[in-house]
């Protein structure tokens, strides 16, 4: 199983879930339609947890970087609306 190290330094096991969650939060902010969100979201999803499935640990600032690189290929607006949600809330 993948840990993931947390901000706080606590881990826990990667979940695929909620990258999608987090994927479909900013894009329902950024517009987009239901269908398209359930699409993009399970497709990136499953990309992340291939790439780290034969990982031991890796940190969410990783998962983060991946997750935006793979959003900015398909769907800029989506990491805009997740960042501006970000500095609202998060800094």
């Amino acid at each position: 199983m993948v840990e993931v190290v947390k901000k706080g330094g606590n881990n826990e096991q990667f979940d695929k879930d909620k990258i999608k969650k987090s994927i479909e939060k900013a894009a329902i902010d950024a517009g987009y339609t239901l269908k398209k969100i359930e699409t993009l979201s399970n497709e990136i999803a499953k990309s992340i947890a291939k790439e780290v499935e034969n990982k031991e640990e890796l940190n969410t600032d990783t998962i983060r970087a991946s997750v935006f690189s793979k959003l900015e290929e398909k769907e800029p607006s989506i990491v805009e609306s997740w960042k501006k949600f970000d500095e609202k809330y998060k800094s």
